[in-house]
């Protein structure tokens, strides 16, 4: 892919994914509890809430499309669906499972990334001969972001805050180790490769698991976790795309694209963003 044709892809998807956030929020019909400044600044209000919102939600908002957009242009599938966990969870799957993850939560060294990969498929090699009769929904928590197919292989991943609150790797572990399970229980005889994602390095120069809680254990950085460009850069095919994806977010700035995308969707709301508020203030009896 050529250098341009990536940084295209890239501006292209950030500002539809930003403009998309700022359209679907303004459009909200919900009442919002009533804040002071509503009364003196209502538009600037409305905005600073929807950009701290779009700032807790950047991996659903914009890594999310950015990454599937990337993938597309260098020949991945993007898989719409999701996975589906066993209706009824095998008392033998159930049972790896729990093993697995409380060994490599006490750190015993019973497994590591690549062992607890294995473990899981080869105990749903039984279903091979044996199919599970029924899948439902994955439950709340445990679904991909995002699942991509290339060459016979399926990639799951799923991008995180780059700066993890005490006990999230935890759950960072049983949510890959579940992946596994949900896809080998249905697909035995397929190969998946799963990683949680931090999509950007906020320390700089600095190496990023030096300076995460406790080194993410339990999960492990490369086999079970990825950083920047080891996301950026599988995606893409090319070197240090994390470069171009911050090149192309200056030029967005620089070239006004976002700006003049917002700009036609605050005229098209702007009746939205000089609203009453919704508890204007009371008038006080004098005795």
């Amino acid at each position: 892919m050529k250098k341009e044709d990536l940084k295209n892809i890239i501006k292209d998807a950030a500002v539809k994914s930003i403009s998309a956030f700022f359209d679907t929020k303004l459009k909200s019909k919900k009442e919002a509890n009533f804040q002071i400044l509503d009364l003196v600044m209502p538009k600037e209000r409305k905005i600073r809430s929807i950009v701290g919102g779009l700032e807790t939600s950047l991996g659903t908002t914009l890594w999310e499309p950015l990454a599937k957009e990337i993938a597309a242009g260098n020949g991945f599938v993007v898989k719409q669906a999701n996975l589906e966990a066993p209706a009824n969870f095998p008392a033998a799957l159930s049972n790896t499972l729990q093993n697995i993850v409380q060994a490599r939560q006490q750190n015993n060294g019973q497994y590591n990334g690549v062992s607890s990969h294995s473990a899981i498929k080869a105990v749903c090699q039984q279903y091979i001969n044996s199919p599970i009769g029924s899948f439902i929904k994955a439950p709340t928590g445990s679904g991909v972001d995002i699942w991509l197919q290339k060459n016979g292989m399926d990639y799951f991943f799923d991008t995180k805050t780059v700066q993890p609150s005490v006990g999230a790797y935890d759950k960072f572990l049983t949510q890959i180790l579940n992946w596994y399970a949900y896809y080998y229980s249905k697909h035995p005889t397929g190969n998946a490769e799963a990683k949680i994602v931090f999509p950007y390095n906020p320390y700089g120069a600095n190496d990023f698991w030096s300076k995460t809680i406790d080194g993410g254990k339990p999960i492990e950085r490369n086999t079970e976790a990825w950083v920047e460009n080891e996301f950026w850069d599988f995606l893409s095919g090319e070197q240090n795309t994390f470069l171009l994806i911050k090149e192309s977010f200056s030029e967005i700035f620089t070239e006004g694209t976002l700006e003049t995308s917002l700009d036609t969707i605050f005229d098209r709301h702007k009746e939205d963003l000089f609203v009453e508020p919704n508890n204007p203030i009371s008038e006080v009896e004098s005795d």
